[in-house]
């Protein structure tokens, strides 16, 4: 039978391992029927001790928890699989975050993977803004800008040619 002296046991046992303590499935399940007849208890005697072993139990329960949450998330980095005394909602906690640890792992890998080579030195040219230019992406997808009229910039010659054909730049001629 779940009371304080086996939550405080559980607590002891979940702070002094790395590893997660075994519970049954329907451990919370079981903590809210205890929560609810201890609230009951005390707000329906009004002892100051059913109050506070009410407010110690919940405390346990957050410690608990806390602890568990902590090594659930260290076991989704690791990819560790549900190992034996996980309850049901852990379970699903672990599959979650495994999931979007996975998820945010192969978008890293792919940014990687889709990396361009750095491109050549190309030439730059250097100009005159004529008039301010937001900022845009170039066509090496470089963000450039953005400028404002009167400021001397040298550009890689594509983007410093695209600014002098609309008018936006002159050229310095160096």
């Amino acid at each position: 039978m779940l009371n304080y002296s086996v939550l405080r046991d559980i607590q002891k046992k979940e702070m002094e391992s790395s590893a997660i303590v075994s519970l049954p499935d329907d451990f919370y399940q079981k903590v809210s029927e205890l929560l609810s007849k201890k609230k009951e208890e005390a707000f329906s005697s009004k002892s100051i001790l059913a109050i506070r072993e009410y407010e110690n139990i919940k405390k346990i329960v957050m410690s608990i928890s806390a602890k568990r949450e902590e090594k659930i998330v260290l076991m989704a980095v690791r990819e560790e699989g549900a190992s034996g005394g996980l309850t049901s909602e852990e379970k699903e906690m672990l599959k979650a975050l495994s999931s979007i640890i996975l998820d945010s792992r192969e978008k890293v890998k792919n940014i990687w993977s889709s990396e361009k080579p750095a491109p050549a030195e190309s030439s730059s040219t250097r100009v005159r803004i004529l008039k301010d230019v937001a900022r845009y992406r170039g066509v090496d997808d470089t963000l450039y800008g953005p400028f404002k009229q009167g400021e001397e910039q040298s550009l890689p010659q594509q983007e410093a040619e695209w600014l002098l054909k609309s008018g936006m730049a002159e050229s310095l001629g160096e």
